[in-house]
C-alpha cells in the first residue's frame, strides 16, 4: 500500500476549518479547476514553481544555477520559463531570498512528500495540545485523491484519540469515501455544483457525484456533515446556483451550513505561478455576494453560520 503523502502546507492552528481549533493538512492535487479557486498551486499533482517578485533582489544567482535556462533577466524584470522547469530546486538553493526551510521565499516549490509515520510524528505534538479543543482537518486540493496513505494517517489519528475532519468536494470515487469513512468524525462538504470552467464536467454530472457521496454518509451515520458554500459573485451566489444547493441540502436534511466569503488574497498564488486569475477580488462585489447567500439560506431556514 502506498504510504507517501504529498502536501503543500500545514496550518498549525486554525479556527475556520472544522469544529474547535484545528491543525490543517493541505494536500496536493485537485481534479476540478474551479474558476474561483484561491489555491491554484494545489491543483497539479506535482508542485508548481512559485515566484514572488516582491522578494527578488535581482542577484541573478538563480539564472546561473539553473541547468535548464528557466530563469533570465530583462533589465530589472525576472523572466521565468516554467515549461523548462524540472523542479530540481537548484534555483531555490542558490537564491539568498529563498530556503526550503522557511515559509516566505522569492522562489518556492511548496509541496512536500512524506511517509505516513514520519508525518504523524511531526504533527502529533500539536495534536496533543488540541486534543480537548479540536483536532486535525485534512484539506486540499482534494485530499481523497490520496485516499490510501490518507486513510493510514486518519486511522493513526483516530487510534490516538484525536478528532478528525475531512474537507472534500465529494466529486471522487464512492470507494474512496467508503475506505476512509470509519476514521472521519466530521465531513466538510464543499458544494461544487459547477466550477465555472467550460472544460469541466457538466454541473448535473458533478451533482450526481455529490448526491452519491451524501447518500453514503447519510446511510452509514458514522459522522456529521457540514456544508461549506463559497460565495463567489456570478458563480455560486446566483439564484439558480443557490436554489440547486438548497435542493441538495434539503433532500439530505443537512442543517450545518457555512457560507464562505471570497478570499481577498485569491490572486496571490496565480501571480506566483505566472497566471492571470479568472475571478478578480472586489470587496464590494464580494461582500454583496456573501450577504446575498446568507440572506437566501436564512429565508429558507436552512443556515447555521458556524
Amino acid at each position: 500500500m502506498n504510504n507517501q503523502l504529498s502536501y503543500f502546507h500545514i496550518s498549525w492552528l486554525s479556527e475556520t476549518d472544522g469544529p474547535g481549533k484545528r491543525l490543517v493538512l493541505f494536500m496536493q492535487g485537485c481534479p476540478l479547476d474551479c474558476a474561483w479557486c484561491h489555491s491554484p498551486h494545489s491543483q497539479p499533482a506535482e508542485s508548481p514553481l512559485l515566484f514572488f517578485d516582491s522578494l527578488c533582489i535581482g542577484c541573478h544567482r538563480c539564472e546561473e544555477a539553473c541547468p535548464n535556462g528557466v530563469h533570465s533577466f530583462d533589465g530589472q524584470r525576472h523572466i521565468i520559463n516554467r515549461e523548462q522547469c524540472v523542479k530540481c530546486g537548484s534555483c531555490i538553493e542558490a537564491c539568498p531570498q529563498s530556503s526550503f526551510y522557511k515559509p516566505a521565499n522569492a522562489l518556492s516549490l511548496p509541496t512536500k512528500k512524506c511517509d505516513v509515520d514520519s508525518l504523524f510524528e511531526l504533527i502529533k505534538p500539536q495534536l496533543e495540545m488540541l486534543r480537548h479543543d479540536g483536532g486535525i482537518t485534512f484539506s486540499g486540493g482534494e485530499p481523497l485523491l490520496q485516499v490510501e496513505p490518507l486513510t493510514l494517517l486518519a486511522k493513526k489519528c483516530k487510534e490516538a484519540g484525536f478528532n478528525t475532519a475531512l474537507e472534500t468536494s465529494g466529486i471522487v470515487s464512492i470507494e474512496s469515501i467508503e475506505t476512509i469513512l470509519p476514521y472521519i468524525d466530521t465531513w466538510l462538504f464543499g458544494m461544487r455544483l459547477g466550477t465555472g470552467n467550460p472544460n469541466a464536467a457538466l454541473p448535473r454530472r458533478l451533482e450526481e457525484y455529490i448526491r452519491k457521496a451524501l447518500h453514503l454518509l447519510q446511510v452509514k451515520k458514522q459522522s456529521t456533515v457540514r456544508v461549506r458554500i463559497p460565495a463567489i459573485a456570478d458563480y455560486t451566489s446566483t439564484p439558480d446556483y443557490l436554489n440547486r444547493v438548497r435542493e441538495v441540502i434539503s433532500d439530505f436534511s443537512l442543517h450545518e451550513i457555512e457560507v464562505l466569503p471570497h478570499n481577498r488574497e485569491s490572486a496571490h498564488y496565480y501571480r506566483a505561478m505566472g497566471l492571470t486569475p479568472n475571478v478578480l477580488y472586489d470587496k464590494n462585489t464580494a461582500d454583496e455576494a456573501f450577504q446575498m447567500a446568507i440572506k437566501f439560506f436564512n429565508q429558507n431556514h436552512l443556515i447555521t453560520q458556524l
